[in-house]
């Protein structure tokens, strides 16, 4: 909040009014403060990894060699950057009554929303109608769900040059997602109850941004995926960072209460730097 701002919440003569604005600025100001701060602890952390003293970066920055380790260790966790910055939007289907396929888990999305202010982010979730498109050319967007749930999604995941959706074998219905650098085709089921859930960071339909996806391909893979994300985190940015990827989780968990027991990476990290990207369908380069 600039000064300028200060001054027009101050010269608000509605006592009310004026509260809420001030209320409304503390909170901003506080989410920038976040923000800057987890850039802070993570440019330290890169330098510190390239070799440079404490005292070197704090000479670099005005600091001194105490002020640096301390700021160093305090504040939102550095990989939370995976998630980019700013406010988020969690994407999740409206399940108004039965089962919906390819839909995720019904606490998933709040389970996420949780993840995400604990690393210190505004987040919210916004539900989306079934079979619509769905908006995605907008910042902050985790789309909960897959091809299954939305056009919009389908043309994305098709142009994923690594990870595709399997057709069904002969005499197996499963769904499956096929490594094409591997050439292997997963499909959950086994002596445990286990599951897979794709996981991916893609290009926006109109070229200008990035959608996170999160598609278990049963409910109990998105749950595993989520939890992925909390216990993995830094793992994921050390390997992804802010790039385009693709990657699968093996999920296992409990029969009787769906909940996942374990989340581990089942492929590499697929980043899609040096990959050749197909047009989305529909749009002209």
């Amino acid at each position: 909040m600039s000064a300028d701002d200060v001054a027009r919440v101050f010269a608000i003569e509605d006592k009310v009014e004026r509260l809420k604005a001030a209320t409304d600025g503390v909170a901003a100001a506080q989410q920038t403060i976040n923000e800057l701060t987890r850039i802070r602890r993570a440019v330290i952390r890169e330098l510190h990894a390239e070799g440079w003293t404490f005292a070197r970066i704090g000479a670099a920055a005005g600091l001194s060699r105490a002020r640096i380790h301390q700021v160093s260790t305090q504040g939102p966790a550095p990989e939370g950057l995976f998630f980019g910055h700013g406010s988020i939007t969690v994407l999740a289907p409206e399940v108004r009554s039965g089962r919906v396929l390819g839909a995720p888990d019904p606490t998933a999305a709040q389970r996420l929303v949780e993840l995400l202010r604990e690393l210190g982010f505004t987040a919210e979730v916004e539900h989306f109608l079934p079979g619509r498109p769905v908006d995605l050319n907008r910042d902050g967007l985790i789309m909960l769900g897959g091809p299954e749930l939305s056009p919009s999604v389908r043309q994305l995941i098709t142009a994923d040059p690594r990870l595709r959706r399997a057709v069904a074998r002969a005499g197996d219905a499963r769904r499956g997602i096929e490594d094409r650098a591997a050439r292997r085709i997963y499909r959950p089921g086994g002596p445990e109850p286990h599951d897979i859930a794709y996981l991916a960071r893609l290009p926006r339909p109109d070229g200008r941004g990035t959608v996170l996806i999160i598609d278990g391909l049963h409910p109990p893979g998105s749950l595993g995926a989520i939890r992925l994300l909390a216990t993995r985190l830094a793992t994921l940015h050390e390997r992804a960072a802010a790039h385009l990827f693709s990657v699968l989780v093996a999920v296992r968990y409990d029969r009787s209460t769906g909940e996942p027991q374990e989340a581990e990476l089942l492929t590499p990290v697929y980043r899609h730097d040096h990959e050749p990207r197909s047009p989305l369908p529909g749009i002209r380069r």
